[in-house]
């Protein structure tokens, strides 16, 4: 007599990953969870990755991983958190990943800069500002314009428009007025820009004196050279032009660098923006168009631009 015991023992097997994590959009100060499930030969070691760097917990973010799942909340979302995720799973016998995108939508950021006063005449004048350097994830739709005089000493709205520049009138020539501007898309309005140097009208701008509007050879043809359409650069990185110095700082946007032109040694200032989407991408095309039409002496100009994989770079006026 002979007895045969069967033992069943479970093949080994590389992870699977057999619920993905979705892709996600809310709004900021919500929070949000990205999930996932995974099979696969135990031990399973589940990592979280942003831009490459592993993703540690913090008082916002909580990693919970269990012997099938894995889950990463973000208790107060920011923009900061915008971004591609990427799980990253392993065992002995292989990995398997899986990317998720999440964006935080919310009101703009203010406009950037301070608005303009140009071509001041008796009773009106010509506001021009800059759009927001980050547009909360949806695009600006409107801008409110605020006007201050010296004799009601309070802000009131002075219009709704679209573009970024608007012809003001009926202006007196007995008081003083400044000018600020908001920004709004379909999650609400930012927070009012800086305010408008003053300037009051009824002073008959085109009398000015002859040493006042004279200008060198020299002088005439560097201000031509200054105002320049800007066409954004793909063939070359903007290090190939410019040498990249200290950082001058950092926003939402991005990032602010010193340059040093290769060819003349000229300083100016790079703006990198992180542009992951081609709707990023495309704001930002939208803002260097707007720029080449702004050109004055008291706003910053753009001289040069790059478009490269994961980012854009302005190249401005110090």
């Amino acid at each position: 007599c002979f007895l045969f015991i069967c033992l069943f023992v479970p093949s080994a097997a590389p992870p699977q990953i057999t619920q993905f994590p979705e892709d996600r959009k809310v709004r900021a100060g919500e929070s949000v969870e990205l999930f996932a499930k995974v099979v696969g030969t135990a031990p399973i070691t589940c990592t979280w990755m942003k831009f490459r760097k592993q993703i540690e917990e913090n008082e916002y973010i909580k990693i919970e991983n269990a012997e099938n799942t894995s889950k990463l909340t973000i208790s107060s979302t920011k923009q900061e958190h915008c971004g591609c995720y990427t799980l990253v799973v392993e065992n002995k016998l292989g990995s398997r990943q899986a990317q998720v995108n999440l964006t935080v939508v919310d009101k703009p950021d203010p406009p950037a800069g301070t608005p303009c006063a140009s071509d001041i005449r008796s009773s009106s004048l010509t506001l021009s500002w800059y759009g927001s350097s980050y547009d909360g994830g949806s695009a600006v739709q409107s801008y409110t314009v605020e006007i201050w005089n010296s004799v009601d000493n309070k802000w009131t709205d002075l219009t709704t428009c679209r573009s970024t520049s608007f012809n003001v009138q009926d202006l007196q020539a007995d008081r003083e007025y400044k000018f600020r501007v908001r920004a709004a898309n379909v999650y609400g309005i930012s927070e009012p820009s800086q305010e408008s140097e003053l300037v009051k009208v009824g002073e008959k701008q085109e009398e000015l004196k002859e040493d006042e509007v004279e200008l060198s050879d020299d002088e005439g043809k560097e201000t031509e050279v200054e105002y320049r359409t800007v066409t954004i650069n793909t063939e070359q990185k903007v290090s190939d032009v410019y040498n990249i110095e200290e950082r001058l700082g950092s926003g939402k946007f991005g990032q602010v660098f010193r340059l040093v032109e290769k060819k003349t040694g000229k300083v100016w200032a790079g703006k990198f923006f992180k542009a992951y989407s081609a709707k990023e991408k495309e704001n930002i095309r939208d803002e260097i168009s707007i720029m080449n039409c702004l050109h004055h002496p008291k706003l910053v100009q753009c001289v040069d631009a790059f478009e490269e994989k994961a980012n854009i770079v302005m190249v401005l006026e110090m």
